[in-house]
């Protein structure tokens, strides 16, 4: 009995280590003060209008499904919203930024937690569900998206956790939570064929299957109706018109060069490349020479099996179709890899057990402080809340030329901005717009310095405006536009 309970306090006391380190580290990342990258610039966009003005069916040109953008919404509005004294909600950008990515950070720290109950239901060892977390903690993309305001994290965790109970015999929960996934984002259908080679390798009976069925179009039946309420036009085919669905494939001349273009961030999946290579290629040899030794009875090693050909499969699938190279779209690689690789090391020697142990402890502090490219450029939007500070003091109505800066300057410009922001694709398309409204006062052109953009200026000049440096600072300029009728 009381070696029972010490095996249990064991236990309980190395998951709070886990859990402590894993918190420690999201917090710690997600400290830093920076700024939103465009794609998340764009979807707290919508966030913060459903927590300010009330926009909850999330109206414009989105593409994805709600429940992330919810879940930052409801931060922002507990822990961000403030009311002006003209009684009128409003929220700081700064603060929105923090409250934004804070959910994707409490997300990151229950995945570590799921993935040690995983490695422990899957494994029945102690070793294998502290290995689990210590690698979940460690990885450079939980750090990296734990501290993001993409829709990825609230994605995988629903996915993770439909795995769990699809390993623990909730057949209707997992249905439910695959539903979450699928109202996170919709790569989440990417996780269903994981799911049904684990539950096909435990032979259900048909009651079950009904169960998983009902619970999972309950779901989405709810998705569809969400999606036909809103003014827009549905995400669904705002998505497909953004990835163009009839030009998936890739030719196979191509097919070399993209696996290479994947292989690179999938070093940094569980730590710096070295040591994820290193954990890569041992857990491969490792499982070759244990499916063939496995008695093939073992649930463990269908399990392990089905882990194994989901990876070779995901990657696969991402050389042939032109899915662009975004580390973001690894992620649901990580649970599997994690599951698979904590089993190897769980079979080591206990010596070589604790050293490993050590070794992922200081990988997930390595990866915490140094700049890794996984998650985007940190620092590449930096100034561009500055920009919108001296943009927001110019006078009410005034126009805005903005042919680069779209979803950045829009969150950063605030959810109540009066300025007009014009965009044009091309510097003809400009100038014969800005010739074609009446106005006499001062107009504005902002850039990125890095882009190329005296053609732009060349063809303002040619149509009658004068442009003076108005702005510059870091990655920003301004030109003051001022039509030839007014100039001085």
């Amino acid at each position: 009995m009381a070696e029972r309970q010490f095996a249990q306090f064991r236990r309980l006391t190395a998951s709070a280590l886990v859990l402590l380190l894993a918190s420690f580290l999201q917090f710690h990342h997600v400290a830093p003060d920076r700024r939103f990258l465009p794609d998340e610039a764009f979807f707290m966009t919508f966030a913060r209008a459903a927590a300010v003005k009330g926009a909850w069916l999330l109206p414009g040109p989105l593409d994805k499904p709600p429940l992330s953008l919810y879940f930052s919404a409801l931060s922002m509005t507990f822990i961000g919203n403030t009311v002006d004294a003209g009684g009128l909600l409003q929220l700081d950008v700064h603060m929105g930024e923090f409250a934004g990515m804070l959910p994707n950070a409490f997300l990151a720290i229950l995945l570590t937690a799921l993935m040690t109950r995983l490695a422990r239901r899957l494994y029945g060892s102690d070793w294998a569900a502290a290995f689990a977390g210590l690698l979940s903690l460690s990885s450079p993309y939980l750090l990296a998206f734990g501290v993001s305001a993409f829709t990825d994290m609230s994605s995988l965790f629903f996915s993770t956790a439909a795995l769990y109970f699809a390993l623990t015999g909730g057949w209707a929960r997992t249905g439910l939570l695959l539903g979450l996934a699928f109202w996170s984002k919709q790569q989440a259908a990417l996780i269903v064929p994981l799911i049904l080679l684990c539950l096909l390798a435990q032979a259900r009976r048909r009651p079950e299957w009904i169960r998983l069925t009902l619970a999972l179009s309950s779901l989405i039946g709810a998705l569809l109706i969400w999606d036909f309420a809103r003014p827009e036009a549905s995400i669904f085919l705002q998505a497909a018109a953004n990835n163009a669905p009839d030009q998936w494939l890739a030719p196979p001349s191509q097919w070399l060069a993209r696996l290479v273009a994947w292989l690179e961030p999938v070093l940094w999946l569980l730590g710096p490349p070295l040591v994820t290579g290193a954990l890569l290629l041992a857990t491969a040899l490792m499982s070759l020479r244990r499916f063939g030794a496995a008695p093939a009875t073992s649930l463990t090693i269908h399990i392990e099996r089905a882990l194994l050909i989901y990876i070779a499969g995901y990657l696969g699938l991402h050389t042939i179709l032109r899915f662009q190279p975004y580390d973001r779209y690894l992620l649901l690689m990580l649970p599997p890899l994690i599951l698979l690789i904590a089993g190897w090391l769980a079979r080591r020697s206990q010596v070589l057990q604790v050293g490993l142990a050590l070794l992922l402890v200081a990988s997930g502090l390595w990866s915490c402080n140094a700049r890794v490219s996984i998650g985007g450029d940190r620092g590449a939007s930096e100034g561009i809340d500055a920009l919108a500070q001296h943009l927001s003091a110019k006078p009410v109505a005034t126009v805005i030329y903005d042919p680069w800066l779209g979803w950045e300057l829009s969150y950063y410009l605030g959810a109540w901005h009066d300025k007009r922001r014009v965009h044009f694709p091309t510097a003809a398309a400009l100038a014969a717009g800005a010739l074609a409204l009446d106005e006499q006062g001062d107009r504005y052109f902002v850039a990125p310095v890095e882009q190329a953009h005296v053609e732009w200026l060349a063809a303002l000049r040619n149509a009658g405006f004068e442009a003076r440096v108005d702005y510059a600072r870091g990655r920003y300029i301004v030109y003051r536009l001022t039509p030839a009728s007014t100039e001085p």
